[in-house]
This record gives structure tokens, C-alpha cells and sequence, in this order.
């Protein structure tokens, strides 16, 4: 199915957001690591959850290394709606809310823009499976490389979302949301 496509949200820097820009979290992702844990921050802006890395790549044959950033927008009620769909991949077969047998993904609206969930077996690295966070109306886009022809798809270990610290983080951005913090 196609979805429309929404202009990719402006590459901002971790280190030193825009206004208005509010920091609710950080996670460090220990699995697809080469050399050091990569450091995602998470914020909120105008009603989005924006998440994004910041890494430093070295240069090559004698030529400068450079930062380079990848970045995924949601609506910020797809918090909630991503850890109540993560939780359905583990009820009961027979359970009305339940992934459909055979089913690896749930899409469904939130907010104006078509959001999924997808089961992976190699999310979080070779051979670790996990879940991805896909948003189906935005493009893949990073500082480095060209713009993508497929979605943002926020890719996570099993290890880092339910051992690291991950999933709470987004049960805690959902609640704040839920509050009124934001």
C-alpha cells in the first residue's frame, strides 16, 4: 500500500537543540555497536516525538572525519500507542486484541499519520530480533546518505527495549504526555 509522504522533519542537533525543543530521554542501544554504545535522545517539539543520533564517523585515506545524524518523527501519542502495540505481540492467540497468527506487523493511524510496528529477527544486529517503530507516511533520512525510498523504520533490539531501559523510557514519555507535561 502507498501511504503519502510528509516532508522530513529538519535534522537538529542533540548537543544543541533549537528552541522549543525539550529533551525527555536518552537510551544507549549496547548491541549494534562497534566500538562504543550509540547514544539516541529523544525530544518533544510541537506535539512530535523526534528521535535521533548523533555520531562521529572518522575519516578515511587521509580525509576528515564528520558527524553524522540520523533522525525519526512521530506524533508524540505514538508513545503510547507503540507500547500498547508491542504489548499485543504478547497476548494470547485467542485474545481479541492479539496479533493476527502469521502477522509480523500492525499499522494503524495515530494522529494523522499511518504508524506500525514491526516484528524483526535481525533489529537489534546480527541475530538479535526486536521490534521496529515505523512511520509510514516519513522517509528514511540521515546527515550521510541520500534520501531513502522506504519509511522510518526506528529499528530495536530485544535486549535494549526490554533489558536496557528502552521500553520504560517510552512508557515514561507516554505517561508524561498522558499528564499534560507536554
Amino acid at each position: 500500500m502507498k501511504y503519502p509522504r510528509l516532508t522530513p522533519w529538519p535534522f537538529i542537533d542533540p548537543d544543541a537543540p533549537p528552541e522549543g525543543y525539550l529533551k525527555v530521554g536518552e537510551s544507549l542501544d549496547h548491541a549494534r555497536s562497534t566500538h562504543s554504545p550509540q547514544l539516541w535522545h529523544f525530544f518533544v517539539y510541537k506535539q512530535h516525538l523526534i528521535i535521533v543520533i548523533k555520531e562521529w564517523l572518522k575519516g578515511r585515506n587521509g580525509k576528515h572525519g564528520k558527524y553524522a545524524s540520523s533522525q525519526y518523527e512521530y506524533p508524540i501519542a505514538g508513545a503510547r500507542w507503540f507500547v500498547d502495540t508491542v504489548g499485543r505481540f504478547f497476548l494470547p492467540p485467542d485474545h481479541p486484541n492479539a496479533v493476527p497468527r502469521g502477522a509480523i506487523t500492525i499499522e494503524e493511524p495515530v494522529d494523522g499519520e499511518t504508524l506500525g510496528v514491526t516484528r524483526g529477527a535481525a533489529y537489534g544486529g546480527e541475530f538479535i530480533p526486536g521490534y521496529s517503530f515505523d512511520n509510514l507516511n516519513r522517509i528514511e533520512h540521515s546527515t550521510v546518505l541520500p534520501e531513502g525510498a522506504y519509511c522510518q523504520m526506528f529499528e530495536m533490539g530485544d535486549p535494549w527495549l526490554f533489558q536496557d531501559g528502552l521500553f520504560d523510557l517510552f512508557k515514561e514519555i507516554a505517561q508524561r504526555h498522558e499528564n499534560g507535561e507536554f
